[in-house]
């Protein structure tokens, strides 16, 4: 088995974190907004999502035939299970908080049948809720297939421009269903992550680095002239160009990062642990945010831990909430190799072997 480089999974880490950091800055703005949970929230939208695709991309080999069946387990059959979940789970919890338990059922239902990021008014039929981050397994299944299909067709920087001009102006009159249209701007981001790894950007950049500066630059801009950033709904702010230059930039800055503290054992160790259960915790995180009333609790909670406690006390319940889910599916049977595609690349090798 090719052995892994390490500071990939430390920027998948890092990156994981700052989804779980990003939605519960989100959550105490919602609750009791501060300075200090827009910033982390303007710092982690800025570049998470984009930074799962682009990494994506740079180990993707569209050359080869698209593996439908590995693909499918890792992001669709993960959706699914992730998604019945969900819905077992919250109307559990409207059992126990006497909700209207078949209004919750049916709105969760709709929700994962229907895959969107956000609670949209141009859905194809209506549809109240929204299934929230499992959304980038869908968009990034697109976004892979139209990879491998467009690298087999002539001009592929254009199609794949054109993907991203399509999915980015059609999601202002329409939104489909399966977050398609996320996978459609998507794919221009596992593109240039592809074209990184072609081009040997980072061995570009060992040599010059004054790049760093630049891009650390455009990251910093980014986010002071921030205003708003979701992949999954394809809205990119009022300055779209700066907002993917700057995610772009940020991405470029975070492996940086993480080939330094890949010299640092603790918490290189740590964070790459964290990025191979990458898929395994956003699930988890999944699940715990919308199954569990974050919404009441943290208005409960802000008179007695302050605004600015707040969101940590969040990030920290959800994170430990997470890595917690993310061991448990690591030890179920089977399921384990579809979170974890490291153990299925082990299965595949010992089946080999045994042959």
């Amino acid at each position: 088995m090719r052995q892994r480089i390490r500071f990939f999974d430390i920027a998948k880490g890092i990156g994981i974190i700052c989804v779980v950091l990003g939605h519960s800055a989100m959550e105490a703005v919602m609750t009791s907004p501060t300075a200090l949970a827009n910033a982390l929230m303007t710092f982690c939208f800025s570049f998470h999502m984009p930074l799962f695709f682009l990494l994506a991309g740079y180990f993707m080999h569209p050359e080869r035939k698209f593996q439908w069946r590995k693909e499918a387990r890792q992001l669709v059959y993960t959706y699914i299970l992730t998604a019945l979940v969900v819905i077992v789970g919250a109307t559990l919890v409207a059992v126990c908080l006497r909700y209207n338990v078949w209004a919750t059922l049916r709105s969760w239902i709709e929700a994962a049948w229907y895959g969107s990021g956000d609670i949209s008014d141009k859905t194809i039929w209506q549809v109240s809720g929204r299934i929230g981050a499992i959304w980038f397994l869908l968009a990034m299944f697109w976004a892979r297939m139209f990879m491998h299909l467009f690298a087999r067709l002539p001009w592929t920087p254009v199609w794949v421009a054109a993907s991203f001009i399509a999915g980015y102006f059609l999601s202002r009159y329409v939104w489909l269903p399966w977050s398609l249209q996320s996978g459609m701007c998507a794919v221009a981001f596992v593109y240039l992550g592809y074209l990184a790894r072609e081009c040997n950007v980072l061995e570009i950049v060992r040599k010059y680095p004054w790049i760093w500066a630049v891009a650390a630059a455009i990251w910093a801009a980014s986010m002071y002239w921030f205003t708003g950033f979701s992949m999954a709904m394809n809205q990119y702010g009022l300055r779209p160009s700066l907002a993917v230059a700057g995610s772009i930039a940020g991405t470029l800055c975070i492996v940086g990062i993480s080939q330094w503290l890949d010299h640092v054992p603790y918490a290189g160790t740590a964070l790459s642990k964290a990025g191979v259960a990458s898929l395994a915790i956003l699930c988890a995180h999944l699940v715990d945010e919308d199954v569990l009333p974050w919404m009441s609790m943290l208005r409960r909670l802000q008179p007695y831990v302050g605004d600015v406690s707040l969101v940590f006390i969040s990030f920290g319940i959800h994170m430990v909430i997470g890595l917690a889910g993310a061991w448990l599916l690591y030890y179920i049977p089977k399921i384990n190799t579809w979170f974890y595609p490291v153990l299925a690349k082990k299965t595949a090798i010992a089946k080999e072997e045994k042959k």
